[in-house]
């Protein structure tokens, strides 16, 4: 999930329109390199760490959320997102040493996770990763299958689960997913990652190419043959004033997403979450052999939705490619 520099830009006074640039508003502390305690020499696992104090407040206030509270990795923990990282091509740590700020955690976290973009010099791109840690102990089905769920008006007589597998702790989804956001805010993989980011910070040519142009108008426009009945009805945990779809829909919804290239629901909302969900399932299933099977179970039977084996699957290879080649 990438939210958290569009909602600094509403919430802090920046013009949240693409083209807004530091000669039309200044950015704000939380946007700056200069606020963080940051060296690209420090070791990245000493970066896994408690989050400011000043980020925690921000969020709070950011979701309307009192419960919100810092929580404090342990050497488990830390050792942990250091081995998911580490399952990831080399670039992800080469990336992250250079330009990541620092990942956090906080508990009762609406969502998996967040990253956020942070201003540099010359035009340089950092970002920092807020983390939800219930995903250390979930397994990554019950995390995939939480997430998928929220996306749906419960009914007596339906269910919706994801299947990949026991072997990882949904902490895996969260550092693949927010760290390719990551890699899109400070490599410009995407025409751009986030729709409040200055012109300033945006990459001249995207590492994509015309990439997400053949499935995208704009940032989360697709183009009508990738569109879907449902799609943009989509919300998840609660956010937008979800859950907006019926589940007696998602029969419709399925079937509309495997046509679409998109390799996942979430995906399917902007393409920096189409970027960051090809890559993680394309590592998730082919590097570490797990499965990805959405479950649909109804009043009819049950329905198995594999997207890894529609056209998403070439896709989600076409994107490690560029990914892998920053």
């Amino acid at each position: 999930m990438r939210r958290a520099s569009f909602a600094l830009c509403l919430a802090l006074g920046l013009a949240a329109l693409p083209g807004c640039s530091k000669k039309e508003a200044p950015l704000d502390d939380l946007s700056r390199l200069e606020t963080y305690s940051f060296s690209a020499a420090s070791p990245l696992e000493s970066r896994v760490a408690v989050v400011p104090a000043r980020l925690l407040a921000y969020f709070s206030q950011s979701d309307g959320k009192t419960d919100y509270a810092a929580y404090g990795p342990s050497s488990a923990d830390r050792a942990l997102v250091m081995e998911y990282l580490r399952l990831l091509p080399g670039v992800y740590e080469k990336v992250f040493t250079e330009r990541c700020i620092g990942i956090y955690f906080i508990s009762n976290f609406q969502g998996n996770g967040v990253t956020s973009w942070v201003a540099g010099p010359a035009g340089k791109v950092y970002f920092y990763i807020i983390l939800n840690p219930a995903s250390f102990k979930a397994t990554l089905s019950e995390t995939l299958t939480a997430r998928e769920r929220s996306c749906f008006i419960p009914a007596k007589g339906w269910s919706v689960s994801v299947d990949a597998g026991k072997k990882y702790k949904g902490m895996l989804y969260s550092i693949f997913h927010e760290g390719t956001h990551g890699l899109d805010y400070s490599m410009g993989v995407t025409p751009y990652a986030d729709e409040g980011m200055p012109e300033l910070y945006r990459p001249h040519s995207p590492a994509s190419g015309k990439f997400f142009f053949e499935s995208w108008e704009s940032y989360s426009k697709p183009v009508k043959a990738a569109d879907f009945t449902g799609r943009d009805m989509a919300t998840f945990y609660g956010f937008g004033g979800g859950p907006k779809l019926p589940v007696s829909q998602a029969p419709d919804v399925y079937k509309g997403l495997a046509g679409s290239g998109f390799v996942s629901l979430y995906g399917a909302r902007s393409w920096a979450e189409d970027v960051a969900e090809l890559a993680t399932f394309h590592y998730v299933t082919g590097k570490l052999g797990q499965p990805y099977v959405i479950t649909l179970s109804g009043p009819a039977g049950k329905s198995y939705f594999r997207p890894m084996q529609s056209k998403a699957g070439k896709r989600g290879g076409e994107a490690a490619v560029f990914l892998e080649h920053l």
